[in-house]
């Protein structure tokens, strides 16, 4: 772009002055034949870019010259030979190595529409209300192609423009398109617009008593005959092919890896679901183990508190006995003490047959077969939930195992696989350890069952034994008390057998109170069972809590896996479509190299007349285009009188005023 900079104004400059070293061509044979000539179109436009007036000078070297063109008149420049315009012919005759005429455009259409927008603290002004304002200047220059112009300039020639702007009056320029050369005072903002193409662009500063000289604009029929050496561009071509065919691999790769991770993911989710449903069921299995513990609970406590029954009634019989033995040893028997000595033997008997069949009751229920039997019954199965802890642990470390497989077979995934493993590590713990203590409380409960129900044969037999021998005593009793009802003698006898009988008791006694003992130590360890299983109530809760955030999260692996798989296929697919549209990249790249210097590089090979078609020897057609300044009403006046004034060598030094400026 720096190159194009430099090499414009110079273009536009010399095309005028080389002029004057051509050698002159013959007149043409035929009589209305065109002359050969250069063509120099001046456009004024208004402050806003809209045409007002122009004009052409055409230049031609000695001899009979014939040209065409609608004008409104014509004159000569340089010359005082006759001119003549019949139509859009106009003829002459010179001697002069160079003659000028001038031609007035009745159509000043251009093949360019340029726009000049001004906006002052963000509202629009007239070009001709902005001048002499205050504020943050923002100027809105665009050029288009003119469609209603006919021929090829704006796809053939290239523009310059060149805005000034005066520091005194304007600070802060900004013009990023734009190359900016200091001129004195001024700063000149110069845009080079290449052929065909347009511009929309802006300058902002910040203005006091805004003022801005004309904007001129350059047009010429570009030619820098540039070179490009392309080889090193075709070696990053090749390399960029390589590199897309290398990416297109790799997408298929990580496609086909997204698939292989999207069926483990489904598995593991598949998994976490079967866990979730088995410890759903093993909660619902606690919960009816809870339920039946609290059954036996209830047959031990009521166990436990006939023992009260037996312990008091045994004491009454003891005191009985004891009291007949003081009365009989102090031969003082009453058929009251007798009568209450029955009484307190049928409470005891009583209390021994109500014992018995309670350890009857407790020895059919307390055994761990019978437990088991009772959970069975309610559809929880001990040796299948045993069996299904170990399953379910298994099953974590196949989830496990599965997750290392997939980070070890998807390296490209190995983060997320991470992430899962993370999350799944403290809930796998969890889980395991509320499985083992599940298994475990089981095995607790077998042990602790087992050895209280290997106990209560014993007891249970004892109490039959009991049971059997008390009721022959209490029989012995009756007939004692009868036989003392009706005894009229021998009370020494008797007073040694209440003796007898009280000692025995003793022993009685004791037994009964160690059995109630045992009793209620049986009551209080089961109690500790009951806060066992109601602790693995609470961690079946907790692992079904587990289980379900686990099953979630595997939801939510596969949902993003799935996503994943999506995204890769979708990026295969777009790299196997770009790997493709990139294989003919170098012809491509060749093609596109050639159009571009064409369109910047041009030549000057029979150019087209601006005027009329019938010029057909046009060595050159330039075009200077001048906006009005911005100015106050006064200097706007002195610079119309001015223009109208000029010589024809002043236009000349106005033409190449603006270059001469750049080129300093």
């Amino acid at each position: 772009m720096k190159r194009l900079n430099r090499v414009l104004p110079l273009a536009l400059a010399n095309l005028l002055i080389l002029n004057s070293t051509m050698p002159a061509f013959a007149a043409q044979p035929t009589k209305k034949a065109p002359s050969e000539k250069e063509e120099v179109i001046y456009i004024t436009l208004d402050a806003n870019g809209k045409p007002k007036s122009g004009y052409v000078v055409n230049s031609f070297s000695k001899g009979d010259i014939t040209d065409y063109g609608n004008y409104d008149s014509v004159k000569m420049l340089n010359t005082s030979d006759p001119i003549k315009q019949n139509g859009d012919t106009i003829t002459f005759s010179t001697s002069a190595p160079k003659a000028y005429y001038e031609g007035k455009l009745k159509d000043t259409k251009i093949p360019w529409n340029v726009s000049l927008r001004y906006y002052l603290d963000g509202k629009e002004y007239p070009a001709n209300e902005i001048a002499g304002k205050s504020g943050k200047l923002k100027i809105r220059f665009q050029i288009t192609k003119n469609a209603d112009c006919k021929g090829s300039f704006y796809n053939d020639y290239a523009l310059q423009t060149n805005f000034t702007l005066d520091t005194k009056q304007c600070s802060n320029i900004s013009a990023k398109e734009a190359t900016v050369a200091n001129v004195g005072s001024k700063k000149q903002l110069t845009y080079t617009i290449l052929p065909g193409e347009g511009i929309d662009t802006t300058i902002t500063a910040d203005v006091k008593d805004f003022e801005m000289p004309a904007v001129a604009i350059n047009g010429v029929h570009l030619n820098l005959n540039v070179k490009v050496n392309d080889k090193d561009l075709k070696g990053k071509v090749n390399e960029l092919i390589g590199a897309v065919d290398q990416l297109d691999n790799g997408a298929s790769a990580i496609s086909g890896g997204s698939e292989n991770l999207l069926t483990g993911s489904s598995q593991l989710k598949n998994g976490a679901s079967s866990l979730k449903s088995g410890i759903s069921s093993l909660d619902n299995g606690v919960v009816t183990l809870q339920n039946g513990l609290t059954t036996v609970q209830n047959g031990l406590d009521t166990l436990n508190s006939k023992s009260e029954s037996l312990t008091s009634g045994s004491a009454k019989f003891k005191s009985a006995l004891m009291t007949i033995q003081s009365a009989v040893n102090s031969v003082s028997v009453t058929n009251k003490d007798l009568s209450e000595l029955t009484k307190a033997s049928g409470q005891i008997k009583q209390a021994i047959s109500d014992l018995y069949d309670g350890a009857n009751t407790l020895q059919s229920s307390l055994g761990y077969s019978q437990y088991a039997a009772i959970m069975d019954q309610n559809g929880v199965d001990l040796n299948a939930l045993l069996a299904g802890n170990s399953s379910a642990a298994a099953s974590l470390q196949g989830i496990e195992a599965q997750l290392d497989g997939l980070a070890k077979s998807n390296p490209q995934v190995a983060d997320q696989v991470a992430a899962i493993q993370g999350q799944l590590s403290a809930a796998s713990s969890q889980i395991s350890g509320l499985l083992n203590g599940n298994s475990a409380a089981i095995g607790g409960i077998q042990s602790y069952l087992n050895g209280i129900s290997a106990k209560v044969p014993a007891l249970t037999q004892g109490l039959s034994t009991l049971n059997t021998q008390y009721s022959t005593f209490d029989s012995s009793i009756s007939q004692l008390v009868n036989g003392l009802g009706s005894m009229t003698g021998n009370l020494s006898t008797l007073a040694n057998g209440i003796n007898q009988l009280v000692s025995n008791y003793e022993t009685l006694d004791t037994g009964i109170n160690d059995y109630t003992d045992g009793v209620a130590q049986i009551v209080a360890g089961y109690t500790q069972v009951m806060n066992g299983v109601s602790s693995l109530a609470e961690g079946s809760k907790e692992l079904v809590s587990g289980s379900g955030e686990l099953y979630d999260g595997t939801v939510e692996l596969y949902d993003g896996v799935a996503t994943l798989c999506d995204g890769a296929q979708e990026m295969a697919d777009g790299t196997s479509q770009f790997r493709s549209e990139t294989s003919n990249m170098n012809s491509d790249v060749d093609k596109q190299i050639d159009s571009l210097l064409n369109s910047i590089g041009g030549n000057m090979d029979n150019p087209t007349s601006f005027v009329s078609d019938k010029n057909t020897h046009v060595d050159s057609v330039q075009f200077v285009i001048s906006t009005e300044a911005i100015e106050g009403e006064k200097k706007t006046e002195e610079v119309v009188n001015q223009e109208e004034d000029l010589s024809f060598w002043q236009k000349l030094q106005q033409l190449f005023k603006g270059d001469q400026e750049t080129n300093k």
